[in-house]
């Protein structure tokens, strides 16, 4: 991850990265080594640094580097993300097509997803940047019935693209769980988690909504009270105000049968907050113990010496004393 690479799937502890060159990387996260399809082309982590360019035979400080500033990014990632809508003056996403822009890829994979599940259910296209007239990539998802609306994420707000609503995936089935997600990224967190973990057929078989904020609320509460056959409404909102309110909307939409699954990621805010890759905790004591040392030696330089003292005892004979001589004007013992 921090050498750029595309996460292309992951299963259990297993991690396949795109080189970018025709090439795949399988990194076994629990043993911390790795392989390439050429099966005489394998070993350890820092054997890899070295294969990609980012080590020179026993200097690791640019692969230590980049490492640094990959965690540096992990403690400053945002969880939570806003929404702005686009005019359909300035809206062009005719060159909409399955995510294989590289970018798009690394974005997702810093955020922990894989490009196997973000092909699944996300759409690329282009938009003009919301200060600016050059246009970025998105990733996006169709949005109610049509094809002309859609919820975009650029990686830093979310951009509704014609009129706002749900988003939904499955199709209905008998004697079918309902799952009620508050945005995309919740929706494609849960999804790489089934298949990494190889639950991923079950999920297929239940009915997915995404609100996308607050104005597909109302309509996510009409479709529930519309559908009463659901043999489960699971909900996945965000640890807020705004959370709060749309599970209890739900929940009244359902005659109080609504399931909270807020306990899956108590206490980090979001189902995409969880799951986002996280600094390791032994780098985090690392880090502490290097600012603490830092910190010691500045002040130890920044501290003034004192002045020595002038000391006269040993020149007038150990433990005798000297007066002045009123005559003379000079010392006498």
């Amino acid at each position: 991850m921090a050498a750029g690479l595309v996460c292309i799937s992951q299963r259990k502890n297993l991690r396949h990265y795109d080189l970018g060159n025709g090439k795949e990387l399988t990194v076994n996260n629990a043993r911390n080594e790795w392989a390439m399809k050429n099966h005489d082309c394998y070993g350890s982590a820092s054997q890899l640094a070295v294969k990609l360019g980012l080590a020179d035979n026993s200097d690791f400080s640019k692969a230590f580097a980049e490492v640094e500033k990959l965690y540096t990014e992990r403690e400053t990632t945002s969880a939570t993300f806003g929404y702005t809508a686009v005019s359909r003056p300035v809206w062009d996403f005719t060159d909409t097509c399955h995510p294989k822009d590289r970018e798009l890829g690394r974005m997702m994979t810093r955020y922990g997803l894989s490009m196997e599940t973000v092909k699944l259910y996300t759409l690329e296209g282009s938009l003009p940047q919301v200060k600016g007239g050059k246009r970025e990539r998105v990733l996006a998802m169709p949005v109610g019935e049509g094809a002309d609306c859609f919820m975009a994420f650029n990686g830093k707000i979310f951009r509704q693209i014609g009129e706002g609503g749900i988003s939904t995936v499955g199709q209905r089935r008998k004697d079918q769980i309902c799952m009620v997600y508050e945005n995309p990224l919740d929706f494609l967190t849960l999804m790489e988690s089934a298949t990494r973990n190889g639950v991923y057929p079950l999920m297929t078989r239940r009915y997915h909504i995404i609100i996308n904020g607050k104005r597909g609320l109302a309509e996510a509460c009409e479709y529930l009270k519309a559908n009463p056959d659901f043999l489960e409404v699971r909900c996945f909102m965000p640890e807020n105000e705004f959370g709060i309110k749309a599970f209890t909307a739900i929940n009244d939409a359902v005659k109080g049968t609504a399931i909270d699954r807020t306990d899956m990621y108590r206490g980090f805010g979001s189902l995409f907050a969880k799951h986002l890759p996280k600094v390791p905790e032994t780098y985090r004591k690392w880090k502490s113990m290097r600012i603490e040392v830092e910190e010691k030696e500045t002040r130890n330089v920044r501290q003034k010496q004192p002045k020595p003292k002038l000391d006269i005892t040993p020149l007038l004979g150990g433990e005798k004393k000297a007066v002045i001589d009123r005559e003379t004007g000079g010392l006498k013992l």
